[in-house]
């Protein structure tokens, strides 16, 4: 379809972003044939790009401008001034699309935590349907469930006919069971069953990976190309939103299109029903912002009218922030490392098309959540909760009332706090540099629940540029103590057996850096980055508590503007948050469907 074929109609409803939620939400709605669905995603579609539909492959469109918006923070006070990478898809499928492929569930604390803070009806057992009803789970292969000691699916907890299929994985690297072996020695017990609202220990997780055919499933081939056909279903790719249109002198605002860009050239798109934002946590806020809706100083420096002074937008900003570490480990166990090697690759390129190697399956789907006490010392503990306490009586009311569920998750021995997530290679991130024929494994350290808070605004009136990213890591300093803590952990991890008894040497952090504390905490600074769930900045509260969407996602100050993707979730969660996206728009249809009737 050309601009001018979709601007030349008008739709029920305007979707922002052909991502996770935009596309899942698109599908849901156009089920009924008399409802018309316009979407407008910047980027392309890449229905066969090796990259996005080969799961060995995840990761290697990273930083690729055709599939990633490759931001970058600015530059971040608490980490030496660093710039930080932040990853976002950019194409249909979003970042479904460039994911690492993990696909698994918070704590049901966390889901009730969405309620305790104002929102009637998302809590566990309300989302437990959705997480279902957006996937399908298929069977444990028996050569594997024995081996891994994988479960066998519990249908009354996962889905059984959704368009997200979700599976083990049909390969597994070398260090799989030494690293759960080695954990269990160090009091983290293994957990066969983490996406039944109960996830800390170490588990292997399910992946969004269709083991039928060792294919990728994600928004783009399991929500819209089952859709495609649809003529109530109208996709352009490759403009740019430039702003929300509305009726003049209504109040609330009630909005009535969407002007759009595309070489430069301006469009506008008519909706008779709704606008719907799913740009992500970084674009959504952007795109209220530049349509007049946020904070009145801040739209005014850049010379956009106020329609709606609302200064929650754009605020609440939340990541999991990591470190690495990196060991090298006995030539004999296969890694990624391999990768550089053509007769090993052309080995794999073979083995795939049986839906085997390497190739096959993501590069890892091994993660452990651990519970403060299993890398702190109750000391530790104390002084944290402190210091955190410190920040509660300070904070203002509504990030008041997070922080202090995040204090009571954090002395909660069933709360995961940080997140240990292995990798079978060298890992590129660190900007260091493999020796030629070695072998490497790597691990990320991740804080799960962080106290700090940033924020994402327009850096301009051009809705081309990028908006300025603040995730202000460490400015809770009891961040960096908990990063810290795990770091520690981590390293005494590959001095346990029977996962030491593969390791060579290390070789980040430096025996200089580990010399001392204060040593780690500048390694940390210097190399820490982000597991790229960035979340919060349209949050789903109260608007007196710092809230941007009411409980129907409704932006505040608007009668027909909603907010679906992941800025809607008011806290950080201990999960990779894709299953939660999904679940997310496949409850936001159920509102908007029931709200226009």
């Amino acid at each position: 379809m050309t601009p001018e074929d979709f601007a030349a109609r008008t739709y029920d409803y305007i979707i922002v972003g052909g991502g996770t939620a935009g596309l899942a939400l698109a599908a849901r709605l156009t089920e009924d044939p008399t409802v018309t669905v316009g979407v407008i995603e910047a980027g392309g579609r890449h229905v066969d790009a090796p990259g996005v539909t080969i799961p060995g492959m995840a990761g290697s469109t990273l930083g690729n401008p055709s599939f990633d918006w490759a931001f970058m923070t600015i530059p971040q006070k608490h980490a030496n001034n660093r710039p930080i990478y932040q990853p976002r898809g950019k194409g249909l499928g979003g970042s479904s699309m460039i994911n690492f492929l993990g696909y698994h569930r918070a704590s049901a604390r966390e889901y009730d935590a969405l309620e305790a803070l104002g929102n009637t009806g998302w809590n566990w057992k309300e989302l437990l349907k959705y997480f279902k009803k957006s996937e399908t789970t298929l069977p444990v292969e028996p050569k594997h469930g024995a081996d891994y000691g994988l479960s066998v699916p519990d249908t009354q907890m996962h889905g059984t006919s959704g368009p997200i299929v979700k599976a083990y994985s049909n390969h597994f690297d070398a260090l799989h069971l030494p690293l759960i072996e080695a954990l269990e020695t160090l009091g983290v017990p293994k957990n066969p069953e983490p996406d039944n609202g109960h996830p800390v220990g170490t588990s292997t997780l399910f992946c969004s990976v269709d083991s039928r055919n060792a294919t990728r499933s994600y928004a783009g081939n399991a929500y819209y190309e089952p859709s495609a056909g649809r003529l109530n279903l109208a996709v352009l790719t490759e403009p740019i939103a430039s702003r929300i249109l509305f009726r003049q002198d209504a109040t609330p605002l009630i909005a009535t299109g969407v002007e759009f860009l595309n070489a430069d050239k301006v469009y506008t798109v008519s909706a008779n029903k709704e606008v719907i934002l799913c740009a992500g946590a970084f674009q959504s806020p952007q795109l209220l912002e530049l349509s007049g809706i946020g904070n009145k100083e801040i739209l005014g420096k850049h010379g956009v009218e106020t329609l709606v002074d609302l200064p929650a937008v754009g605020e609440n900003l939340q990541d999991h922030p990591y470190v690495y570490l990196i060991h090298e480990i006995d030539s004999k166990h296969e890694t990624v490392d391999l990768v550089r090697e053509p007769e090993w690759m052309a080995k794999q390129v073979e083995l795939y098309k049986t839906r085997e190697g390497f190739l096959s399956s993501a590069a890892t789907s091994l993660s452990s959540f651990l519970p403060a006490k299993a890398f702190a010392t109750e000391e530790q503990m104390r002084r944290w909760k402190e210091t955190a306490l410190k920040c509660v009586e300070t904070a203002p009311k509504g990030l008041k009332k997070q922080l202090q569920l995040q204090l009571e998750w954090f002395h909660d021995p069933s709360s995961g706090e940080a997140e240990l997530i292995p990798f079978p290679g060298f890992f590129a991130g660190s900007g260091l540099q493999p020796v030629p024929q070695s072998r490497y494994s790597s691990m990320l350290c991740a804080v799960m629940h962080p106290l700090s808070r940033g924020s994402v605004h327009i850096s301009s009136k051009d809705p081309k540029a990028s908006p300025a990213i603040d995730p202000n890591y460490f400015s809770n300093p009891v961040d960096m103590e908990v990063l810290l803590a795990a770091l520690k952990f981590a390293l005494k991890l590959y001095e346990t057996s029977p996962i030491k008894d593969s390791v060579i040497g290390r070789i980040a952090p430096t025996a200089e850096d580990c010399a001392s504390d204060e040593a780690l905490v500048e390694y940390i600074k210097n190399g820490c980055g982000c597991v790229y769930h960035p979340l919060g900045t349209a949050s789903m509260l109260p608007r007196e508590d710092g809230g941007v969407v009411d409980s129907e996602l409704r932006v505040y100050g608007t009668a027909n503007v909603r907010v679906v993707d992941a800025s809607i979730l008011p806290m950080e969660l201990a999960a990779h948050i894709q299953a939660t996206v999904y679940a997310v728009a496949e409850k936001a249809a159920d509102i908007i469907k029931q709200s226009n009737k």
